[in-house]
């Protein structure tokens, strides 16, 4: 049940100045009629209450107006920072999980948890560095592009302006965060060369070391590997998230969205995402795990051939491998996101109608 708001500061002045004005105008007592003093109780009385209604509408969440593409770009550009850092910390572990069971003849397994969980946040400073902005970056684009086609009035339903959006966001989002993600991944399986407690300086490094040549190219080649395909699975995973979201939410967005249905709605939309796209996640992180000189004897097998074979040599369960952990991610990734993001998005869109 949503309590009635107080009057605010400004509509308590504004009525004790409306009620003294009409004070002094009034007649006095001794000399009005019963009459004009019931007249003089209404007027006052809606005064008040008038200016009470004011500020009740000022207040309230559901009657702010739609931002600029400008203002939707910074509110998306905070709150992306704020979902990725709290993400970030929270579900590593069961990232770190999940990246060693997809990898070929692991040695990890979900029989033996303390070793699958050893030295789970390995890696994490690398992740936390580019996430922030990269996240910042991505909701910045998403929420501006999305704006920008809803003002020009496309005429596009809402899933055609989320993956729109979704499409413009996810090249520079990876971008940024492609070299991390990198480092990250091959630390936490212990690729040849990395080990438990390596710093990330030493990750970056060694990983500049294993490009194929000492010129600048080779080296941003090899922190870049597996680009493409982070895209590729981007963008499917985050369609079908933000879809299913704006689906249970029914599109109400910022303004109607409470932090706890954001959570619920949050944790079942990514669950869903992450599950139908495990298999190009699989794909991904085998593909990052390795330099790129190793990769190099699959350079001609197309992003489907690569799929087909894991499938037809290590059986199609592998294209699944790591799901229990990624799924229960996902969910706690997803309440984590969509609580933390529309939460912050309500406090910034009130900023900055209030400005």
């Amino acid at each position: 049940m949503h309590s009635k708001p107080e009057i605010g500061r400004r509509g308590f002045i504004g009525s004790c100045a409306a009620l003294a004005t009409c004070t002094v105008l009034a007649p006095s007592s001794s000399n009005a009629s019963p009459l004009h003093q019931t007249s003089d109780t209404t007027v006052n009385s809606n005064l008040i209450a008038s200016a009470a209604e004011q500020e009740k509408i000022s207040i309230n969440p559901t009657t702010i107006p739609a931002l600029t593409s400008f203002q939707e770009s910074i509110s998306g550009f905070i709150s992306g920072s704020a979902v990725s850092t709290v993400k970030t910390l929270v579900k590593y572990p069961l990232d770190t999980a999940t990246v060693r069971l997809q990898m070929p003849n692991t040695q990890y397994t979900l029989q033996n948890l303390p070793k699958l969980f050893s030295g789970s946040f390995d890696g994490i400073v690398a992740p936390l560095l580019s996430n922030i902005p990269a996240g910042a970056v991505f909701f910045a684009v998403k929420d501006a592009t999305k704006s920008a086609l809803k003002n020009s009035h496309t005429g596009l339903p809402q899933w055609a302006l989320t993956s729109a959006a979704v499409a413009m966001a996810l090249p520079p989002y990876w971008l940024i965060r492609n070299p991390s993600e990198v480092v990250k991944t091959r630390i936490q399986v212990r690729a040849e060369g990395y080990y438990e407690g390596m710093s990330t300086i030493d990750a970056f490094q060694l990983a500049l070391a294993q490009a194929d040549g000492n010129s600048t190219k080779a080296g941003i080649s090899e922190l870049y590997q597996g680009y493409s395909e982070n895209v590729l699975y981007g963008f499917p995973a985050d369609i079908i998230k933000f879809v299913v979201y704006d689906y249970l939410s029914g599109g109400k967005g910022k303004s109607s969205v409470s932090p706890g249905e954001g959570a619920v709605y949050g944790a079942l939309s990514t669950g869903v995402a992450q599950l139908v796209t495990t298999p190009l996640d699989v794909l991904r992180n085998r593909i990052m795990a390795v330099s790129k000189e190793e990769q190099d004897r699959d350079v001609k097998l197309s992003y489907v051939d690569r799929l087909a074979k894991i499938a037809k040599e290590e059986g199609v369960g592998e294209l699944f491998a790591g799901t229990t952990p990624r799924v229960a991610k996902a969910m706690l990734s997803g309440a984590i996101q969509f609580a933390t993001y529309e939460e912050t998005k309500q406090k910034i869109g009130q900023f900055f109608i209030k400005k």
